[in-house]
């Protein structure tokens, strides 16, 4: 045997594509994040990469996005369901889904609310995330009950 491809041996191939590192990248920003290891996932990010969430909130700085979440939560939680990379103006974006679950500052408990990440990546670097979620409508429906 010459070891051709047609010879019946299996061939695994170590080659990822720009996509998959993508996700990875997303997955691992999310991942530091929850850590709470915000200078592992500003390192991720190119500079002047901004975040911005439901509202127009913007954020320059990671520390200033998690000042804002703990003035607003208790407790939160965020599960990713699903990844997805697709090529978009100046780079890859990342979409990432899934639901939150956690506590308001009173106390008041949330769970099963969607939300979605998208994240733009270029050269291997975050340049841009905004995130979306129905967690308003979640609170205004705790609010009215």
């Amino acid at each position: 045997m010459t070891g051709n491809l047609g010879d019946g041996r299996i061939v695994v191939g170590t080659a990822r594509t720009e996509r998959a590192d993508a996700i990875d990248l997303a997955r691992n920003w999310l991942d530091a994040v929850w850590r709470r290891d915000l200078a592992a996932a500003t390192a991720m990010m190119a500079p002047g990469a901004r975040v911005t969430i439901s509202g127009g909130h913007q954020f320059a700085a990671l520390e200033a996005f998690a000042a804002f979440a703990a003035e607003r939560y208790a407790e939160f939680r965020k599960q990713a369901d699903a990844f997805e990379a697709c090529e978009a103006a100046g780079g890859l974006a990342v979409y990432v889904r899934g639901t939150l679950s956690g506590t308001f500052k009173d106390g008041v408990p949330f769970s099963a609310v969607r939300w979605c990440d998208r994240f733009l990546v270029a050269q291997g670097r975050i340049i841009d995330i905004e995130t979306w979620s129905d967690i308003a409508e979640t609170r205004a429906g705790a609010a009215a009950t």
